[in-house]
Order: C-alpha cells, then sequence, then structure tokens
C-alpha cells in the first residue's frame, strides 16, 4: 500500500488545478486505474486515457457521497492492449474508510456514456487527476462539475438531482454556464429530451430565483 500511496502523491508540476486524491475513495480510484502501469511502460505520455464520471467522479470534486462502482470511458492507444488493461481493472480495490469501515470499489465495464446528455466539448473541460498527467503514459481526467452535472439530467433520479445540488453548492457548476451547455447538450442527445429540459429547469430553478433575488433594483 505505501508504494501505491507514494505513486499517486507524486503530483505533476504546471498541471491546471489537478483533483487531488485526499480521501480513501480517492486514494482508491487511483490505486484501481494504477494497476495498468506496467503494462504501459515505455509507451507515450497519455497511451491510456480515463475519464471518471458518476458518483466516484462528484465525491472527487465535493468529497460528498461516494459510489461503490466507478463510472469511466476508457480510451487506449492501438498499439496497446485493451483487453489485458481491462483484466487488470476487473477485481475491486479494497480501502478503509474514514470510520474503519473495510469497503471496495469496482470499475463497471458495461459503463457508456452514450446513452446520456453530454456536452461535445466535455474533453477539453476535463480535469487532470494528480499524479495521472504530464509525462504519465496514463492520463486520469475527472469530468468538470458542469459536464457531470449535464450526465445527470438523463437519469435524474433523486441521487443524481442531489449531486448537481452538491455540484452547484460546492461552486464546481455555474448555474449559467450549465443552464447554457445543458441546453446545446440535450438539442443532439439521445432519448426523452423534452424530459430532461423540464429536469434541467426543476433543478436549477432555485438558483436562478436566488440569482435574480440578489440583482440590484429587482
Amino acid at each position: 500500500m505505501e508504494v501505491k500511496m507514494t505513486l499517486i502523491e507524486t503530483a505533476n508540476e504546471g498541471a491546471a488545478e489537478p483533483v487531488r486524491l485526499t480521501t480513501p475513495l480517492g486514494q482508491a480510484i487511483g490505486n484501481l486505474f494504477a494497476r495498468a502501469l506496467p503494462l504501459l511502460d515505455g509507451n507515450p505520455p497519455g497511451s491510456l486515457k480515463v475519464f471518471v464520471f458518476g458518483g466516484c467522479a462528484v465525491h472527487l470534486l465535493t468529497h460528498a457521497r461516494g459510489s461503490a462502482d466507478i463510472d469511466a470511458e476508457i480510451e487506449a492507444a492501438r498499439v496497446l492492449r485493451k483487453d489485458e488493461i481491462m483484466a487488470v481493472y476487473t477485481p475491486p480495490e479494497g480501502y478503509e474508510d474514514s470510520d474503519g469501515r473495510d469497503l471496495q470499489v469496482y470499475l463497471d465495464q458495461n459503463y457508456t456514456n452514450a446513452l446520456g446528455p453530454l456536452h461535445e466539448d466535455y474533453r477539453e473541460r476535463a480535469i487532470p487527476m494528480e499524479g495521472f498527467e504530464g509525462e504519465q503514459p496514463l492520463h486520469i481526467f475527472v469530468a468538470a462539475g458542469v459536464d457531470l452535472a449535464i450526465s445527470k439530467l438523463g437519469r435524474f433520479t433523486e441521487n443524481d438531482q442531489s449531486d448537481i445540488e452538491q455540484l452547484i453548492e460546492c461552486g464546481r457548476v455555474d448555474v449559467g454556464q450549465f443552464v447554457t451547455l445543458a441546453t446545446e447538450a440535450i438539442d443532439y442527445a439521445v432519448g426523452n429530451r423534452s424530459a430532461m429540459q423540464g429536469c434541467l429547469k426543476l433543478v436549477t430553478a432555485k438558483y436562478l430565483e436566488d440569482r435574480r433575488d440578489a440583482t440590484p433594483g429587482s
């Protein structure tokens, strides 16, 4: 475990505001993805790219609720054997939470971001994860708060609504930008677009009202 922690906590200087793995779950996520490093030895920087979504991404950005599964888009260079990489990612990663409980987190290998709303420019806003950037062959990114919020407008369960509100209240999402980008994403999303628009209005209404109330002369 000490070897893994050293790897994860090595920051790449010059990266812009990387996501730091400061919680037990965050460290477990980093440890799980680091398993692929021996398979990437000698490959160029970013030969394997991972984009984290879902509840684990919310946790990494807000330190709010955790999740037992990692939703992630994984992109491997053609020279790599993606089947071998996915095989090393199959076993769950164990960790001890702050209450001393033994828990596990695993990679959901059936995850796809193609079924829900997602803005086409999400990669440009993705936030690098500390220790997995720069010259590393493995680059890990966490979806930016606004793109994570957009992705949650598809199912929009109670947890999804709570996650969006948490992202807004932690300062990870600007409501105005969220409305603009979500509207664009919904225009080309798969599924019930009118329902997604309704969810967007529902989750942003109180924040937009608060903004109007705070405007001088309103």
